[in-house]
């Protein structure tokens, strides 16, 4: 099964289980067509159905099963939401999962510059962590000034500019 996390738990909402769910994406709609989800933390992992989902303004407010106290809702704080991926937010033309992301190595031409180990939200734009065989990290914008290509099936993120990774 090919899971992909679609958001994080934030807290819990009222006293009967409801659960305030961040988008990773910003898109909420998907979120309405999910009937359960693998929530994940730490190693943990548990497996449940969704009951209901209602659309607030920046976020969404789930009832899973089984959580029907504030403080069974509270307990799932801070555990991501794993979904298959066709349940996924759909993407637009030139988007990309970060778990896709995750998958590639950065190379300036055919130079090897690392692997990409994260994708950090900077405000408007995002950054590619990038490992280095070195031990040192690159912070990449991950923007069209710097990146020229995005192959994620051939696993291949092209550099446009060379001078940051000097």
């Amino acid at each position: 099964m090919d899971l992909i996390a679609v958001g994080i738990v934030r807290a819990a909402h009222g006293v009967r289980g409801e659960l305030a769910v961040e988008s990773y994406s910003g898109s909420l709609t998907h979120f309405s067509r999910l009937r359960a989800a693998s929530l994940r933390k730490k190693g943990s992992e548990r497996l449940l159905g969704i009951e209901s989902v209602r659309q607030r303004s920046t976020d969404v407010l789930v009832r899973f099963s089984g959580i029907d106290t504030r403080e069974k809702a509270q307990a799932l704080a801070g555990f991501e939401l794993w979904v298959e991926r066709e349940h996924a937010a759909p993407l637009a033309e030139g988007e990309f999962y970060a778990a896709d992301l995750c998958k590639c190595s950065l190379y300036y031409g055919e130079q090897l510059i690392g692997t990409v180990r994260s994708v950090v939200d900077a405000g408007p734009n995002q950054l590619l962590e990038v490992a280095r065989a070195e031990g040192k990290t690159l912070l990449v914008p991950f923007i069209d000034h710097f990146i020229a290509e995005v192959d994620v099936e051939g696993g291949r993120i092209s550099l446009r500019e060379d001078y940051i990774v000097r």
